[in-house]
């Protein structure tokens, strides 16, 4: 039987931003004071609608996700989920697409070493956290090589918060699909975790990412993502 190798993405996915971007929004001028905006969606729409370009919307995500990564929180679940993974033999690879560095940010933080800190800062890499390797943490500079490396390293499975990355026309087709998040928009009814790519089912919170999960760590099948 061989281990179930599951691939997860990193930003919007297991770290959650969503507090984070109205604060720091506010904190470094590109929103006004009192502004009222809740969450990520809200802050984007805002910072598009008012400068017609996404100039600021790019600003704010290379502060959020380089200076102001700690501000960040781990997704509600995804501690239990990653538990359960180890429990069950599975091996855990995170696979992100991230510029090294952050748009219109003079200080050239490098994003890859703020998202790394941030995972050891959470126990990522701690026998008695989650037990992740430093090599099993792969960033990448484009969607495409980020694609490419999921069937590279021999994902089973992959989780990601972008339905374009799992729809996309190279996702290797031996990999399932898990949605994280989404309003249900353009997913098919009655599929579920490996569902095609043109049917996607969003799974509203790492608990129902977990349920889809379970079987397969239990399966006899010893699902393999390589050839």
């Amino acid at each position: 039987m061989s281990e179930l190798h599951i691939g997860i993405d990193i930003d919007n996915t297991i770290i959650d931003y969503d507090r984070a971007f109205a604060a720091v929004g506010e904190e470094i001028g590109l929103l006004p004071a009192g502004h009222g905006l809740r969450g990520k969606r809200d802050v984007k729409s805002f910072l598009l609608e008012r400068s017609k370009d996404e100039a600021d919307w790019m600003r704010l995500q290379g502060q959020i996700y380089g200076r102001y990564i700690g501000r960040a929180a781990l997704y509600e679940g995804v501690a239990e989920f990653l538990r359960m993974a180890r429990r069950g033999g599975a091996r855990i690879s995170l696979v992100s697409h991230k510029t090294r560095y952050g748009h219109f940010d003079a200080g050239r933080v490098d994003l890859w070493e703020a998202a790394m800190a941030w995972l050891e800062s959470h126990g990522f890499f701690e026998a008695g956290g989650f037990g992740l390797a430093r090599a099993d943490v792969h960033f990448r500079e484009t969607r495409e090589a980020k694609i490419a490396t999921i069937g590279q390293i021999g994902c089973a499975v992959f989780i990601d918060d972008l339905p374009e990355v799992l729809r996309h026309e190279a996702f290797p087709a031996n990999v399932q699909r898990i949605w994280f998040g989404g309003s249900g928009t353009g997913a098919g009814a009655g599929a579920g975790a490996g569902a095609g790519a043109g049917n996607l089912v969003p799974h509203a919170s790492w608990t129902q990412i977990a349920a889809a999960v379970e079987p397969l760590l239990h399966s006899n099948r010893g699902i393999s993502g390589r050839p």
